[in-house]
């Protein structure tokens, strides 16, 4: 096995390392946050919970108080013109009022309740933002991560050319090959071409700007 070969393996085990080790904490980041989510959406609904059990209870006493105040009203009326008890029809009337007064401030009560415990933060659109800003928080690191196991990748193969091949380039350029293979005609503009056909088979002259 190569240099390149081994330092190649060497090179993916890492990145396969990093890799594995960014997507460990991804999940185990995601985990975390789907906890603290469950948790805090739980206790949300949890708070508001007894206060909305409260009110419904509230607001079934208002209906059946208001149902019963009518129905009185109901028959202080059938008295009246039956027996013309106009006394007690204003009597009846001035309960009803008082009752419906009284419900009318229970039910505002209720709604001033509900109205607090929605209020009450953090609420789930509160929740949903503080999950969203830490996400991204996260994925700051995430990407860092990332970039590392990107540069384990690119490290794989070595973009430098092979010091052989370095040397033996500037063997056939620069050690006399084109005298040789002008042969006998040791005419100068014949030794040019020779070694010019050496650097158009070898593709140049040196490598230390064409990296591979």
């Amino acid at each position: 096995m190569g240099r390149y070969e081994r330092a190649a393996k060497n090179s993916l085990k890492e990145a396969n390392s990093l890799a594995t080790s960014l997507i460990d904490s991804v999940r185990q980041d995601l985990r975390r946050e789907e906890v603290r989510l469950d948790e805090e959406m739980s206790d949300r609904v949890n708070s508001v919970q007894a206060t909305l059990n409260e009110v419904a209870s509230i607001q079934d006493a208002i209906i059946a108080g208001s149902l019963e105040v009518k129905k009185e009203l109901e028959k202080a009326k059938k008295r009246l013109v039956k027996y013309g008890d106009k006394e007690m029809m204003a009597t009846q009337i001035i309960g009803a009022a008082t009752r419906l007064g009284e419900l009318r401030t229970l039910h505002i009560d209720a709604v001033n309740r509900i109205q607090g415990a929605l209020a009450r933060p953090p609420s789930a659109v509160d929740i949903i933002e503080r999950m969203t800003k830490d996400l991204l928080k996260l994925s700051g690191s995430w990407e860092a991560s990332a970039r590392e196991v990107d540069e384990s990748i690119a490290d794989v193969v070595d973009a430098n050319a092979p010091i052989e091949m370095i040397e033996l380039s500037r063997e056939l350029n620069d050690n006399g090959y084109d005298l040789i293979l002008a042969g006998d005609d040791r005419d100068e503009e014949n030794i040019e071409k020779c070694k010019q056909k050496i650097q158009s088979l070898t593709g140049g002259d040196n490598f230390s700007n064409h990296p591979l």
